[in-house]
């Protein structure tokens, strides 16, 4: 299975908000899309929380990692 990396650590809201629901569009909408998931990076936990309500509420499956560094997002259709 083949993943987007969507490096967001310079972002914040909203920036970082449109970018994830701009990828996500691209990654799921697109039936011949070459990737199965999107990997998204965030470091603050505004960020975390809006892209994880956001993509969820769309019905994406998000599963959350955080390291020291920064917060990991997998995300699912």
């Amino acid at each position: 299975m083949e993943s987007m990396l969507l490096d967001l650590r310079e972002q914040r809201c909203p920036m970082a908000l449109l970018l994830a629901k701009r990828h996500a569009a691209e990654v799921f909408q697109d039936e011949k899309s070459q990737y199965h998931h999107l990997v998204i990076q965030v470091v603050d936990n505004s960020s975390k929380r809006d892209i994880v309500n956001y993509l969820r509420t769309q019905g994406y499956v998000v599963d959350c990692q955080s390291t020291p560094e920064h917060y990991t997002l997998t995300v699912f259709n």
